[in-house]
């Protein structure tokens, strides 16, 4: 429903499909293998490891957005025509977004519309349209694998998409009508945000279980 905004709505044709497209063939090979790893991976140091990235880019965002003469990274708003080799790079963003997507839960929009703006140049509009159709397919993947290990909490599932569903429309014709600048410093503080929620609160299981093994060792 968001995607559809994107395309038909207010500002038409803020989708990218080739790059969509592009994106989904690494993705949903990520998501499956994300899926598959998420019990081999330490994903303590994973987590602190993305928390960081998605800080800096947090910072790259909002500094652009609030700070006058400094130019967005993203000025794009309509679909560019890439060489091979950048095509070759977004299935290779897509590849490492699935995989990230697939062992920490956090949603692919989160990655993919930073590395469209800042590694691409696209604009915000086209980013977050572009990355809407994207993880589709990318998301059906993942949750799929995740529903056959015993992942997938179905009713739970429900209840958000169906209250998602208006939302979502509400968002993209409000992104839409917001300047890019404003876009910019919004997502940068959603980013803030997910990287909080990323960072670890706990030590990892492993650690609290070795230091009682030793404990139990030196009794």
């Amino acid at each position: 429903m968001g995607a559809s905004a994107y395309y038909f709505g207010r500002v038409p044709g803020q989708v990218d499909f080739e790059a969509a497209l592009f994106l989904v063939i690494g993705s949903t090979v990520g998501a499956y293998l994300g899926a598959r790893l998420i019990e081999r991976v330490a994903k303590h140091t994973l987590r602190i490891v993305v928390a960081v990235v998605l800080l800096i880019v947090a910072a790259d965002e909002i500094v652009s957005g609030l700070l006058p003469g400094v130019m967005l990274t993203g000025q794009h708003s309509v679909p560019m025509q890439l060489a091979v080799w950048q095509y070759g790079l977004i299935v290779a963003a897509g590849l490492l977004i699935g995989t990230l997507s697939g062992i920490t839960g956090v949603g692919g929009g989160i990655f993919i519309v930073p590395t469209l703006v800042i590694g691409f140049g696209l604009s915000h509009h086209l980013a977050q349209g572009t990355s809407l159709v994207a993880i589709l397919p990318t998301a059906a993947v993942g949750a799929y694998t995740h529903f056959r290990r015993g992942n997938v909490d179905v009713r739970t599932a429900a209840w958000i998409g169906v209250a998602g569903i208006p939302t979502a429309l509400a968002g993209a014709f409000l992104a839409l009508a917001s300047p890019q600048r404003v876009l910019a410093v919004l997502f940068g503080f959603l980013l803030l945000f997910a990287a909080s929620r990323m960072w670890p609160k706990h030590k990892p299981l492993n650690v609290i279980e070795g230091g009682r093994n030793q404990r139990v060792a030196a009794k």
